[in-house]
């Protein structure tokens, strides 16, 4: 637990200047493309899986955090327990008494206050706050621009209202998908709050975005917890022409101004054919994914063994199998639920490129054996 080393009130924290500090290794201009190491996690008993983006600096604070790499949602989310002194974290929000802001080891925390959902099941509530962050380990970091991110201090399920973590196994979510571009000034609205690589600053011959490897590269065989523990090169920060070589791009699917993650096809599985489809690639989704059925009757579990087949309007194919664990997926005809699902399997078979210049979305198959 970090100790409050000084509690400095601002009433216009932008011009505030942290405490110089030079991570060691740590890259804030991306000429040519980082590799990052991300740790993969996964329970023997369900076979679902995670990974995790490590986190050395917040502000001036050395830490040592992992958040869940998500595709799936945008924005860097952290536990405030984890960063802050407990007396500061309240149910109803950061203690700052009635003055403006908290600064504390380059960390400004704001007023502002927001909510995230997740899974259409559970909500966290948090304040938004500000720093620079190091991400990465020593084999590969990278270093953001002071950027907005937000202290979670409550959550609950939605049904029930009983309190919900963040993440059990972890400190955070990094969601790291990008529907807008960034905003200038202070951030008041969920929906501001991007990518934590937004916040990277790129070479004139280096487009921003990542690339993830595919997933068949970590020896799951090993992995016998979500906790995470050993690293793998999955990750490269910043994409150049010749990165691209192999890829299938599809355009982002835009709606009022933003860009959404999902790529458009169509689903078929059993003879039946949903058309059109449209499909996020989660990886913060630990197993097989959720497909969205107009037809209500047909709602529930999937069988075991149904092949479920994705094809986008770009031509690129992806069958797999359900079953009652690492591959379980489910019918949901609700509309609010209109785009399908697909989990962290998807990743063991294709490599994943999200391009936040172009809006584009890349996808390569491994090739077979």
């Amino acid at each position: 637990m970090n100790k409050l080393s000084g509690v400095i009130v601002v009433l216009s924290f932008l011009c505030a200047k942290s405490m110089a500090f030079e991570p060691k290794d740590s890259v804030q201009s991306i000429v040519s493309p980082v590799r990052i190491n991300l740790m993969p996690g996964q329970s023997r008993k369900t076979l679902g899986r995670r990974l995790y983006l490590p986190i050395r600096y917040i502000g001036t604070n050395k830490v040592k955090l992992k958040v869940v790499f998500d595709t799936g949602s945008q924005g860097l989310i952290l536990d405030a327990k984890r960063l802050l002194p407990a007396a500061l974290v309240a149910d109803t929000g950061i203690v700052m008494g009635n003055k403006d802001s908290l600064v504390l080891n380059g960390i400004t925390v704001t007023r502002t206050k927001t909510k995230s959902r997740y899974g259409g099941t559970r909500s966290y509530a948090g304040n938004i706050a500000y720093a620079s962050i190091v991400i990465g380990d020593k084999m590969g970091q990278v270093r953001t621009k002071r950027m907005p991110f937000i202290l979670v201090y409550n959550g609950v399920y939605d049904l029930t209202g009983k309190p919900a973590q963040v993440d059990q196994h972890c400190d955070g979510i990094a969601g790291v998908s990008s529907g807008g571009e960034m905003k200038a000034g202070l951030v008041m609205k969920r929906e501001n709050v991007v990518s934590p690589f937004n916040y990277l600053s790129f070479g004139n011959r280096v487009e921003a975005g990542f690339i993830l490897a595919p997933l068949d590269r970590v020896k799951w065989e090993r992995v016998s917890s979500m906790e995470g523990t050993s690293t793998v090169p999955l990750l490269t920060i910043g994409i150049t022409e010749q990165e691209k070589e192999g890829f299938v791009l599809h355009r982002q699917q835009t709606m009022n101004g933003r860009f959404y993650p999902y790529v458009k096809g169509i689903i078929s599985y059993s003879g039946l054919v949903i058309s059109p489809s449209y499909v996020l690639f989660d990886s913060g989704n630990p197993a097989g994914g959720v497909i969205y059925e107009p037809d209500a009757a047909k709602k529930g579990k999937m069988n075991a063994g149904i092949t479920i087949r994705f094809v986008s309007d770009e031509g690129t194919i992806y069958d797999y199998a359900a079953n009652n664990s690492n591959y379980k997926t489910t019918l949901d005809s609700r509309k609010s639920k209109s785009v399908s699902i697909l989990g962290i399997s998807f990743f063991l078979e294709n490599s994943f490129m999200l391009n936040y210049t172009s809006h584009t979305i890349g996808i390569k198959p491994v090739p077979p054996l």
